[in-house]
């Protein structure tokens, strides 16, 4: 299986489903749509100007619409916490996209060609492509994967939170936080399995530990277990996609 191939089969079915797992990209039908054909365009990137990527492109594209079509806008504690639906909203990509525009037009200015042979290498890599597909799959669909696992147990947490409106509960903060939490630990995890350092990437789910401690030794209600079942299945859904991340290098390297 040729390198191209191998970036194709895992780079376009991740570039139609990673925005399920980005409250703010799912929010939105033309966002989520947007985002999906972006990432395809880069995947696709070493097969322009031919008919098949524009084929292969309008087909994620229309996968995209349908996804976002039947699945609807982000549900649980993403559609119940806007700060994490407001950290993706299109407004606030203004900044970054400043700042990818000022790095592109100083590197036009000091040297169109060198700054052409970079951005094309960049393009064209398959190993870049690869990793990247494998970022996106652990950090995002990696979410998805726990929110549904977590389901019964968040419901929960949050009746039990409704009913104790003023007490200042670790569980009221979990169900939004726990989120962001995840898509952090589940990139620390992936970058170290990446690097070489598996025994590493065990630290992130002890700090966390460490962190939750008094919750988990006070034994309140229903915390124990769903931080058990959720840290596990992040630390899966991280593990996972970096070992055949590694496989897939290999794969390609070998070429």
């Amino acid at each position: 299986m040729s390198a191209s191939v191998v970036r194709l089969m895992v780079g376009l079915p991740v570039a139609a489903l990673f925005p399920l797992g980005v409250p703010g990209l799912r929010d939105s039908l033309r966002v989520y749509t947007g985002v999906g054909v972006a990432y395809s365009v880069f995947i696709l990137a070493p097969l322009f100007p031919q008919w098949r990527s524009w084929v292969l492109l309008l087909l994620t594209a229309a996968a995209c619409v349908a996804l976002r079509s039947r699945l609807g806008p982000s549900t649980g504690a993403a559609a119940e916490t806007p700060w994490i639906r407001s950290m993706f909203v299109p407004r606030n990509a203004a900044i970054p996209a400043l700042v990818v525009a000022l790095t592109a037009s100083v590197g036009l200015i000091a040297g169109a060609g060198t700054f052409g042979g970079y951005l094309a290498a960049l393009l064209h890599d398959d190993r870049i492509a690869v990793v990247s597909t494998g970022v996106l799959t652990s950090v995002f669909l990696g979410a998805v994967i726990v929110e549904q696992v977590l389901e019964p147990h968040t419901e929960t947490l949050r009746l039990k939170s409704a009913a104790l409106p003023e007490e200042p509960s670790e569980i009221k903060a979990l169900v939004g936080a726990g989120m962001l939490i995840g898509w952090l630990e589940r990139a620390i995890v992936f970058s170290l399995v990446m690097a070489g350092q598996s025994t590493a990437a065990v630290l992130t789910l002890t700090a966390k530990s460490v962190a939750r401690f008094p919750a988990l030794r006070r034994n309140e209600e229903g915390f124990a277990e769903y931080f058990l079942i959720g840290s596990l299945t992040s630390l899966v859904m991280a593990l996972a996609p970096a070992l055949a991340t590694h496989w897939l290098l290999g794969t390609v390297a070998s070429r």
